[in-house]
């Protein structure tokens, strides 16, 4: 038995006729029957026959028909059989049966109707927070009591003849559990009172955290105000450790330059081990955060005083807030401003402060400001933090199917975070470093044929329409990865593209077909051999309405300026919450999402 690799079969049979003249040959496909015999006939086409006559031939030399598409189904085993003509004499018996099967289909996602009516995306809800390096003081290494945490100029001062004290920021591992409970508890309690955001409430501390217009820093938690007293022995003693959980938050705003940050301290204990809290208290804390170059920084507004008894009964948190205006949009379209947050704090016996050092945003938060992305209304971003992009499943379906097929199947991985393998923005034109136009990526993968665009020329007969939507709507051709990013299969090599071909006929090649009301499927190009499974793209013939509105938001919203500022190169997720319960392992790709 003969495996076929598509539907559009071409079937073949050698003419032999006794008088060496040129003859045709009459196909017929017959159905294969329970009984494993031929069992009914197949129109082959509209005639009254529905059989196939090949072109004369000479004698000894191979008579061929193609099977029109839509004949022949997926999966299916037919017999086939010839009777030649050679123009005066019809051949009065049929050659042998052949066998044959059309192989199966190797996608079918089965989907829902598309809803015209679904609401948009809510694409903040898909920003998850992603932890981010920053450089800051390594904590101290476990000390005895009376050792000082870090040396004299680096987190330990001088403050009096008689008094050292020292800022440091501990090791998270320090805490206790009930201690950890604590901190969380009185972190969480506060939110109320000033919270710029609440998603990182519920962080574990002694790690940062960015998302695209929002930082919030608990790697120093917890903190450490140690005082020491010099004994006339020359001794060195511990006689007080006030400890507190520490929190920054950063609020940028995508279209201003203006941005704020606001600290908390959460008092945890204050120990007095010598008995001399008169010696080291009341202690009263001063930030000293500022942004750099060209930003300015306001005054500090606190909402409580940062000034504690140390005895142990107030234990009041307190937070500050500063607001920061970079001002090198002024002079340059992109420029980054750096963070540095220093502590400093003071008692009534010591002649002066004492410094600590919460170190500085380099690299991830690191903030930059451009007016690229809006020349009237410059903006600020995490430009570390990759966004991720969801489209409107309800609403298109079968576009949103398809992006999820080639990110999860192919080897390259288009925009999956699970493969780490983000999307990297190409902008128009004149905003990328290549002058590249995006369209010229899509020529590459969805070109015009005789003057048609690739899907109406050439693209699968059975997509369906919706003209319901779209007035004369007609089939289009979908790319993934997108024509505006680096991923594109038209971005050529030497322009940094990272997935480059020559053609879209080497992309996975779907369809999106409606198989009865409220059931839709996209299916491989079964009019084609099926994919390898090594393709680097993929192309699928789609209803224009579909295609065309399913990145709806993207340019509007999720790139813009008003939202995420995406420039050139700038990387990001596509995420396809709808398929988790997807496997694309299997070589043959069967699945129904859940909306």
């Amino acid at each position: 038995m003969w495996q076929v690799d598509r539907s559009t079969v071409t079937l073949r049979n050698t003419v032999t006729d006794p008088d060496n003249d040129k003859a045709n040959l009459t196909f017929e496909v017959w159905t294969v029957g329970a009984d494993g015999k031929p069992g009914s006939r197949v129109k082959l086409n509209d005639s009254e026959f529905g059989v196939l006559v090949s072109p004369m031939v000479d004698s000894g030399k191979t008579a061929q028909v193609t099977v029109d598409y839509g004949r022949l189904k997926p999966n299916t085993t037919y017999f086939f059989h010839t009777s030649a003509y050679d123009g005066a004499l019809y051949e009065t018996e049929w050659s042998p049966w052949a066998k044959f099967k059309i192989r199966d289909r190797a996608v079918d996602i089965k989907l829902p109707e598309p809803d015209p009516q679904a609401p948009s995306v809510d694409l903040d809800s898909y920003q998850e927070p992603q932890v981010a390096q920053r450089n800051m003081p390594a904590p101290p290494t476990p000390l005895t009591k009376n050792a000082l945490p870090a040396p004299l100029g680096k987190g330990c001062t001088r403050t009096a003849p008689d008094k050292i004290n020292c800022l440091v920021a501990g090791d998270p591992g320090e805490l206790t559990k009930a201690q950890r409970a604590t901190v969380r508890k009185k972190l969480t309690a506060r939110a109320s009172a000033g919270n710029f955001f609440a998603w990182c409430d519920n962080l574990n501390t002694g790690k940062d955290y960015i998302k695209r217009t929002e930082a919030c820093l608990k790697r120093a938690t917890p903190l450490h105000s140690y005082t020491y007293s010099n004994l006339p022995n020359g001794q060195t003693i511990l006689v007080g450790d006030a400890m507190f959980a520490s929190e920054i938050q950063v609020k940028l705003d995508p279209q201003s330059t203006t941005f704020q940050q606001r600290w908390w301290l959460v008092p945890v204990y204050f120990k007095d081990f010598e008995g001399k809290q008169s010696e080291w208290g009341p202690l009263t804390v001063r930030p000293e955060f500022t942004c750099t170059p060209q930003c300015s920084t306001s005054a500090p507004e606190w909402s409580a005083p940062p000034t504690w008894s140390t005895t142990g009964a107030d234990l009041h948190s307190t937070y500050v807030t500063f607001t920061h205006t970079a001002t090198g949009t002024d002079t340059s379209k992109i420029y980054s401003v750096q963070l540095v947050w220093k502590w400093h704090a003071s008692t009534p016996s010591t002649i002066k402060e004492w410094d600590g050092d919460l170190g500085t945003s380099v690299p991830d938060v690191n903030i930059r400001c451009d007016k690229v992305a809006s020349a009237s209304k410059p903006g600020c971003v995490f430009s570390a933090y990759k966004p991720t992009w969801v489209m409107n499943f309800k609403k298109y379906p079968p576009a949103i199917a398809h992006g999820w097929l080639v990110q999860s199947k192919l080897p390259n991985h288009p925009g999956s975070k699970a493969a780490g393998t983000p999307m990297k923005y190409l902008p128009g034109k004149t905003l990328n470093q290549h002058g590249r136009d995006p369209n010229d990526n899509r020529k590459v993968i969805c070109p015009q044929v005789d003057g048609k665009g690739w899907a109406v020329a050439r693209g699968n007969p059975d997509t369906t329409l919706l003209p319901d939507q779209r007035p004369n709507d007609t089939r289009s051709c979908d790319e993934f990865a997108y024509a505006s990013t680096y991923n594109s299969g038209g971005m050529p090599s030497n322009l940094d593209g990272l997935n480059p071909v020559t053609s879209g006929d080497q992309c996975v090649q779907t369809y999106a077909t409606r198989v009865k009301q409220d059931e839709w499927h996209l299916y491989d190009e079964i009019r084609e051999a099926a994919p390898t499974w090594k393709e680097v793209c993929g192309r699928s013939s789609m209803s224009t309405w579909i295609n065309s509105g399913s990145m709806g938001g993207f340019s509007g919203t999720f790139a813009a300026a008003g939202k995420f500022h995406l420039l050139d190169e700038d990387e990001y997720w596509v995420a396809f919450p709808e398929f988790a319960n997807c496997d694309a392992t299997k070589a043959t790709v069967r699945c129904t999402p859940q909306p």
